[in-house]
């Protein structure tokens, strides 16, 4: 059977037609496994990559006064007053909380009192309203953890800004570990830390 040039060139065309969709199916097929491959090596190594994790250190601190449970109490380092109240069960229906910092950091070793409605004689009525015990230590030192914008501003070359600075950073951060960490605070640099060291403490 003899097939005419015009049917010749048609099989031919259908032939090489079946080629390249052959040839296209096992490139695509090779490349679908290659991809997959790759996904299954990064997927791999994703999971064995180990997240760090933020280590948290433990404070210390007693509460005393209006709550359900006064005592010490263990928290992590950067917990608030609100958190240690909860702690604590709770204020009693006589705690006054307009006195009451909920959201001052707490640090460790610290000395809470929650007082009463109309307690005013409470020697520490104003550590309660910043959330922390007395600002000043026992060797007179003013403790810049702990001390108002008032008692900051005593300090020689601290302004109303630069002790609202400290406060602020304070709130944010956490305790100062140590005198030097006031370089931190916006504005506060050697030369201020060395007029102001003898006359400051972080405990």
């Amino acid at each position: 059977m003899k097939f005419s040039k015009r049917e010749l060139v048609l099989v031919s065309l259908i032939g090489v037609l079946l080629l390249v969709v052959s040839l296209s199916f096992i490139f695509n097929f090779d490349n679908n496994s290659d991809a997959e491959e790759l996904n299954w090596y990064f997927e791999e190594e994703a999971d064995n990559e180990q997240v760090p994790v933020e280590q948290k250190f433990s404070i210390i601190v007693d509460v005393k006064g209006q709550v359900v449970l006064p005592g010490v109490y263990e928290l992590e380092e950067g917990q608030r007053m609100k958190d240690l109240i909860e702690l604590a069960g709770g204020l009693t229906p006589d705690a006054d909380e307009m006195k009451i910092n909920l959201a001052a950091i707490l640090s460790d070793a610290m000395a809470i009192y929650i007082p009463k409605v109309g307690e005013e004689d409470s020697t520490m009525i104003d550590s309660v309203m910043v959330g922390n015990e007395s600002s000043t230590s026992k060797n007179g030192k003013v403790n810049i953890n702990q001390a108002t914008a008032e008692e900051l501003q005593k300090l020689p070359g601290i302004g109303p800004a630069k002790a609202t600075a400290i406060i602020a950073y304070r709130d944010e951060n956490g305790p100062f570990q140590t005198i030097d960490d006031l370089q931190n605070v916006s504005g506060i640099g050697p030369k201020s830390i060395e007029k102001m060291s003898d006359e400051i403490t972080t405990r």
